[in-house]
Order: structure tokens, then sequence, then C-alpha cells
């Protein structure tokens, strides 16, 4: 696995490095200081009675439990889906980051797509990246450690992730329903962002675009 992570296309990203960072570092905090889960983890009373809004982002920030196999898959997946992506523009990555976390603490709170209320949501927002970047590229080849499977198109990625983490590691089906599908509008509006910001361009450029303006647009809306 961790040759995978060091083989991977691009460098390093500041984003996810920090966030990799996190829940590496978290891991080893809790297993020496569990009292610290207390102040970190989603707890929507304290939110809301106690206006305490920092575990909104916290609990993004650690995987909660023991650094295990599945804690592991998602440390490959956020060097791998989420490095790439960042590595494209970070403002758009962020801009992800941010409607997907939403989304999710949104379903979590309202128990919205058969999910239930977890304390920590970084495996799910690590698998909405994975799919969100799987609609972006879907028929780009792509393959998943550590099962040895033959290279397979990318909108597969998703499906075969949750019937792993179902089969394998035995997660709840009902868990992975919803970081599949709140990707989706979220994909949706990334698009029309990119489009908003291509006309945006277009219009400061005097009516002209560049080609390269063009170029960067068609490699958006085509998902290269």
């Amino acid at each position: 696995m961790l040759g995978h992570i060091k083989g991977m296309e691009g460098g390093f990203t500041p984003v996810c490095t920090v966030w990799a960072a996190s829940l590496v570092g978290t891991s080893m905090l809790f297993n020496q200081f569990p009292d610290w889960k207390k102040t970190l983890f989603l707890h929507w009373p304290s939110v809301l009675r106690k206006k305490e809004y920092t575990r909104l982002v916290t609990n993004f920030g650690a995987f909660g439990g023991t650094f295990d196999m599945t804690a592991m898959i998602d440390l490959y997946f956020l060097c791998q889906s989420g490095m790439r992506i960042e590595a494209c523009r970070s403002g758009r990555f962020l801009l992800a980051l941010i409607l997907l976390g939403a989304g999710l603490l949104y379903v979590d709170y309202n128990k919205y797509l058969f999910a239930e209320r977890t304390p920590w949501l970084s495996h799910r927002l690590i698998l909405s990246l994975v799919c969100l970047e799987s609609w972006e590229n879907p028929w780009h080849k792509t393959q998943m450690p550590p099962l040895p499977l033959p290279p397979f198109p990318s909108f597969l990625m998703p499906f075969l992730l949750a019937a792993q983490n179902c089969m394998l590691f035995g997660t709840p089906w009902k868990m992975m329903v919803a970081p599949i599908l709140v990707s989706i509008p979220v994909h949706a509006l990334l698009m029309i962002f990119d489009e908003l910001r291509f006309q945006v361009a277009y219009l400061m450029s005097g009516g002209a675009a560049t080609r390269s303006t063009k170029e960067e647009r068609n490699n958006i809306l085509l998902g290269a």
C-alpha cells in the first residue's frame, strides 16, 4: 500500500498533506490521550446547544478509531484522488471539500439516505472525493489496490470500493449510500462553476477567449 502511495502520479499537495498528517497524528494521539476524542468528534447537541462549531470541521480530521487496514485504504485514496484533484486547481478542490462536507453534515444531521449519525465523517468524505474524481474522469482506466483487479473504468470505482468495504471489512452498506449520492449533485455544481468561470474569463478577454482558456474549459468539461 505504501509503495502505491510513493509511486502515485504528481507530487504532494498542501491541503491533502495536512489532512493526511492530521488523520495519522490524531490516531496516535488518541492512543495516548483518549479523552481528546471528546472535544473533536461530531456531537450535534454540543454544536447546537453549546455552539461548539469547531466540531463541524474537526470530525473530518480524524478516523476516531484504530489505525487499521480501512484507514490505510482511506489514506491511499486521499493521496491518489484527493491530491490529483487538488493538483489541478486548489481553489476548486477547496470548494469541492466544502460542498461535500456540507452535504455529508446535512445528511448526517437529518439521517437521510439510510445514514446513521456517526462521530467521525472523514471516511465518508474521502469516499465522496473518490466518487467525485470518478464522475469527472469516468472512462479513465484505474486500479484498486490491494485487490488484484485488472484496470477498469473509473466510474466503477465507487461501487467496487463500497463492495470491498462491505464484504472485506464488514462496513454496513447503508454507510456507503450517502457518500456516493452526495457526490453527484456536487459534481453537477462544479460543472456549473467551471462553465461560469470560463464565461467570465471569456468576457474579461473582450469576447475573444484564448486558445489556452478554451483548452482548459474542454479539459474540465471532458474530465481530462
